[in-house]
């Protein structure tokens, strides 16, 4: 337990999973629209699902590394999306906020946890949360 220290490498490592898996996903539901000539309505809701499914896949990394406390990767992973994506929202919308922001966190919070508990858990027989 402990063995593992998060370093930079590490933190750099799952900023860039997450950022491969969040713009892979993003431009699957553009296309997905475009093909589809979806309206503009579901777009907050596959941006949100892109950041959540970025989450989890981060999540999942640094879980695995760590090897535990995966409520607390989870959590710190799920605030930090959520404050880059609240600084980006208060910036582009000049201030106005949402009930999808609240919903917004809600749903990155549970999708990085659940991914930091499997990554946790991924291990040999560890039953950690």
């Amino acid at each position: 337990m402990g063995e593992n220290k998060i370093g930079y490498m590490t933190i750099i490592k799952a900023t860039l999973i997450f950022t491969i898996a969040f713009f892979t996903t993003a431009f699957i539901f553009a296309v997905a629209l475009y093909l589809l000539e979806g309206g503009y309505e579901l777009s907050p809701l596959l941006a949100t699902l892109s950041l959540s499914l970025g989450g989890f896949t981060s999540s999942l990394y640094l879980g695995n590394y760590k090897g535990e406390k995966g409520i607390l990767l989870g959590g710190a992973v799920a605030l930090v999306i959520f404050i880059l994506t609240a600084l980006i929202t208060l910036l582009v919308n000049r201030g106005a906020v949402s009930i999808h922001f609240v919903l917004r966190f809600v749903i990155i919070l549970l999708s990085s946890l659940i991914g930091a508990i499997i990554g946790v858990n991924k291990k040999a027989n560890k039953k950690f949360i």
